[in-house]
């Protein structure tokens, strides 16, 4: 009985090692250095740098519409503005350290803890209504959670 108690100890100790050494080599790397201003709406705080400033504008605008949108079939508002961080392309979208997963088919994410929309403006304002749509859904999904009740 000892013996098995002695493997189960050895299995589990030695065992999380592997797991732990599968983040070695992994680390996100950052070529450039992003300046971010905001851009403030009613329900939104935009964060780009000078480089897409007509990009966020227009960001700004869709996540108002899909925000009136929402909140109207939802019967819930935001307290307070909710973060947007817009990057100008796929590749300073990878560079972000507000996640950890930013794959080349990933459109955009919402983080749960902050309620913070990150993702690329890829050129195509079809792609960017359809991702601040999708991720908008996601921040009314984690406001009603974080609020406890919907209204």
């Amino acid at each position: 009985m000892r013996r098995i108690g002695g493997i189960a100890a050895a299995l589990a100790l030695f065992g999380v090692a592997p797991l732990v050494a599968q983040y070695f080599g992994q680390n996100k790397v950052q070529y450039s250095s992003f300046d971010f201003r905001i851009i403030q709406t009613e329900h939104f705080d935009v964060y780009y740098y000078p480089a897409e400033r007509t990009g966020a504008l227009d960001a700004a605008r869709i996540a108002e519409r899909w925000y009136a949108r929402l909140s109207r079939i939802l019967h819930h508002q935001f307290q307070g503005r909710k973060p947007i961080i817009l990057y100008a392309s796929q590749s300073d979208f990878q560079q972000t350290n507000i996640i950890d997963a930013t794959g080349e088919g990933l459109g955009g994410v919402t983080e749960f803890f902050k309620h913070r929309m990150v993702l690329p403006f890829t050129g195509s304002y079809a792609e960017l209504e359809h991702v601040i749509g999708h991720e908008m859904v996601h921040q009314f999904q984690y406001d009603v959670y974080s609020r406890g009740r919907v209204g």
